[in-house]
């Protein structure tokens, strides 16, 4: 997904309005105000920010020390349309990027899968050097490989993970997992039977690899209002749901 632009310009064009996005964004909000409640200065940064929607939500939320990097020079020209501090970054080099600056959180959604169990140990420790005291690390990421379909390919997922994944990186990276939930638990199924639909014809060569998209696009006010009720509710009913085609996760230092 890095060199296509035209994923990050889908992402850009949906990122403040579709279910998915707008529900992950709230989440990284409720944990932020939960440890730093009615701080607006608390530092943030979005590691592999994308096209920036999250630290745009933040933005309009309040906050404002906000920074942010990518990989992707794709990435880094969407975020700096919405007039954001983003600047290239490499997941690899954590410790590259503004090495003198420390932050009060720092969030990386659906970006550690592209790095290998050792590189992603190693983005973890240097995640840690640069917190803050009492600072946190919050991380969403593509969640068990039964869910993997033409999205995965399109954004260039060659895997998925499950919590015992990430309770191994932490163990052996000085964090603790202080919260964690899969979602969307109550869409779960039909995620799953379309998915596997899709390997099945990816299978029978009625897909062809070369040609996917990602799933990132509205599907309209109606049935997106739908999808955000059902999910907003869901986030309510259950604190920490067991299954879902993503994993969120709140970190803290030992």
């Amino acid at each position: 997904m890095i060199d296509n632009r035209e994923e990050y310009q889908r992402m850009f064009d949906v990122e403040s309005k579709l279910w998915w996005y707008q529900l992950l964004h709230r989440r990284v909000l409720k944990h932020i105000r939960k440890q730093f409640a009615g701080i607006s200065t608390v530092k943030i940064l979005d590691a592999a920010c994308g096209t920036g929607g999250l630290l745009m939500f933040l933005k309009q939320k309040g906050y404002q020390n906000l920074t942010g990097f990518d990989y992707s020079a794709h990435a880094v020209e969407f975020s700096k349309e919405r007039g954001l501090d983003v600047s290239f970054g490499d997941l690899r080099k954590v410790n590259d990027f503004r090495p003198n600056e420390t932050f009060d959180i720092i969030s990386c959604n659906d970006a550690l899968y592209f790095l290998t169990d050792h590189e992603i140990k190693e983005a973890l420790t240097a995640f840690g050097k640069r917190l803050n005291p009492g600072g946190k690390v919050i991380i969403n990421i593509h969640a068990f490989e039964a869910f993997s379909g033409t999205h995965d390919l399109a954004v260039g997922s060659s895997r998925r993970f499950s919590l015992s994944d990430f309770k191994g990186y932490t163990k052996e990276t000085g964090f603790k997992i202080t919260f964690t939930t899969y979602w969307p638990f109550a869409l779960s199924i039909p995620i799953l039977l379309v998915r596997q639909w899709q390997r099945f014809q990816i299978r029978r060569k009625n897909i062809q690899v070369s040609d996917v998209d990602s799933d990132v696009s509205y599907p309209g006010d109606i049935v997106n209002n739908i999808l955000l009720g059902i999910t907003a509710a869901e986030e309510k009913i259950f604190r920490s749901a067991p299954f879902g085609s993503s994993l969120f996760m709140v970190l803290e230092a030992n």
